[in-house]
């Protein structure tokens, strides 16, 4: 079927295992007597009433009671649909059924089943080594924080030459390697022992060991472990990732809530900044940010490509322009401080502050709200005016 086929190219369903079968509810039956139930299935019959349950009871036979199941099928009929719930089907739909409405009826059968709320994950990559992409998001995730009053965590996934530790001014007991190593008995407690948190605030950190001995590469399984346990533990998660390009970053590019690409403005991050918007392109859809960012803006004034460049290249506008202020950021990183303490009134600051409240994907629905709160006020105040100048009369 197209429409699940489709499936296969949204970021939701990016780490599922999508197989496709032809012959309908009696096929599935068939082959499911000799293999192991998935955990989710979906059929399509053009049988009619009778037939249908006919079919339906054969597969329950050899259906794992915990099995879920979307029926597709031709009868566009409200009684048969409260019939077929009643008797355990998880959704039913009208053939044809497009992508988006099997997508809707898979969030629908599995939504709350997670406790707790999922916090946002935020990744950021620079498009060359060096273009200042960790200070960057180590910044923006102090920034998070204070500004919102909110858990965040950030997690360091350079094993080798990873800087959140020392750009937060720590001490790793534990790190991102211990952390992947016993992710078979990863949770939240166990997690908690190897975070550090920043000061008084609400920003907490697993760091890397910065260290080139450790024969530790990541690899999927163990990161998405990592990552399901971390995703409750705050509001905000920022992935500072490495500039490697390997399986699991694909994955994680491909999947995260928001992606940031943190470009100087010249010939070279242009190129991988476009490479990189037309591989994700496909891969995140139009529901998943993916922001540009230009960092170190002015540290080559006459040889700097220009918004405009990156905006034909791309299709996208950068969303932010951090300026190079060198002596600033030097400063707040021998001190172990975020920009904002170290130099709160510079441009980069501002401009960090900026990113910060454009990727917490608050600021327009607070400015929504302010606006209509302000209209209000304003009618108010002409229909107050009105009965004035009605009583002077």
């Amino acid at each position: 079927m197209a429409a699940v086929e489709a499936l296969k190219e949204d970021r939701f369903f990016f780490r599922s295992m999508i197989d496709i079968q032809e012959g309908g509810i009696d096929a599935a039956a068939s082959q499911l007597a000799e293999k192991k139930t998935p955990p989710l299935l979906i059929v399509e019959t053009s049988a009619n009433k009778d037939k249908m349950f006919e079919q339906l009871e054969a597969l329950a036979s050899v259906c794992d009671p915990e099995t879920r199941l979307i029926l597709i099928g031709s009868e566009n009929d409200i009684g048969l649909f409260r019939t077929l719930i009643d008797e355990g089907i998880s959704d039913y739909l009208v053939s044809p059924a497009s992508g988006e409405q099997i997508k809707d009826s898979i969030s629908k059968i599995y939504q709350g089943e997670e406790s707790g709320t999922m916090g946002k994950v935020i990744a950021f990559m620079g498009m060359v080594g060096g273009v200042g992409n960790s200070v960057l998001s180590h910044n923006v995730a102090h920034e998070l924080s204070a500004i919102y009053d909110e858990q965040v965590i950030v997690v360091d996934l350079d094993i080798p030459f990873g800087t959140a530790a020392l750009d937060y001014n720590m001490q790793p007991r534990q790190t991102l390697v211990e952390a992947l190593t016993q992710s078979s008995n990863l949770d939240a407690a166990m997690l908690n022992q190897f975070l550090m948190e920043f000061g008084d605030t609400k920003l907490s950190v697993l760091g890397s060991p910065a260290s080139l001995g450790t024969g530790m590469q990541i690899t999927t399984e163990p990161f998405d472990t990592l990552l399901k346990t971390v995703k409750p533990m705050a509001e905000f998660i920022i992935l500072d990732m490495p500039h490697v390009w390997e399986g699991w970053v694909n994955d994680v590019m491909a999947s995260a809530d928001e992606v940031i690409l943190v470009a100087r403005p010249d010939l070279t991050n242009l190129r991988n900044a476009k490479n990189m918007v037309e591989f994700l392109g496909p891969k995140r859809g139009v529901d998943a940010p993916t922001r540009l960012v230009l960092n170190q803006v002015g540290a080559a004034k006459k040889s700097d490509l220009s918004d405009k460049d990156f905006k034909d290249a791309l299709a996208l506008s950068p969303c932010s322009s951090i300026p190079y202020e060198p002596d600033a950021f030097g400063l707040a990183l021998n001190n172990g401080e975020m920009m904002s303490k170290a130099n709160a009134k510079s441009k980069a600051t501002e401009g960090i502050i900026a990113l910060a409240k454009i990727v917490s994907g608050r600021e327009v629905a607070e400015e929504k709200t302010e606006k209509k709160g302000l209209g209000g006020l304003f009618k108010k105040g002409k229909k107050k005016d009105k009965e004035d100048k009605k009583g002077k009369k």
